[in-house]
């Protein structure tokens, strides 16, 4: 393998005959902390999470992350509980493919079905909405 992680690093201790030996273990120790069952962690394990952001209770009953759930309860606070629910969604966003990757086998297709799950669900909330919208426009418009 040609990584240069996997390359000993020679040094040269400071007499003439003595040298040392050593593999980069902090870069080593840094990249292993995600390794599960032997399993190398793939390179975008520190990417966002559009899944775990755009739908975060659900993604966090289906990938065994059961703290993505407490965005309920902080959305059922008033008036701070958006504010606060929408922070927490990003902190999942940012943190979600750390969590999902201790659990996967399959992890990047099925963290790209997260986020086309996500899409959708906002596409149709989002269309609802504004049929809702229009409806309520209409009706204010003709005296309802």
């Amino acid at each position: 393998m040609s990584d240069e992680r996997y390359q000993p690093r020679v040094r040269n201790a400071g007499t003439k005959n003595s040298i040392q030996i050593g593999y980069d273990t902090e870069k080593l120790k840094q990249e292993n902390r995600y390794r599960v069952k032997g399993q190398a962690f793939p390179k975008t394990i520190n990417g966002f999470n559009w899944g775990a952001f755009l739908l975060t209770p659900v993604w966090g009953l289906f990938n065994n992350t059961p703290i993505a759930c407490f965005c309920i309860i902080l959305y059922l606070i008033p008036y701070l509980g958006i504010l606060l629910g929408i922070v927490f969604s990003i902190y999942c966003g940012i943190q979600g493919n750390v969590w999902a990757w201790k659990d996967h086998f399959h992890f990047h297709e099925t963290q790209r079905k997260w986020a086309i799950a996500g899409l959708i669900t906002y596409i149709i909330i989002i269309a609802v909405l504004h049929i809702v919208t229009i409806n309520m426009i209409q009706n204010f418009k003709s005296g309802y």
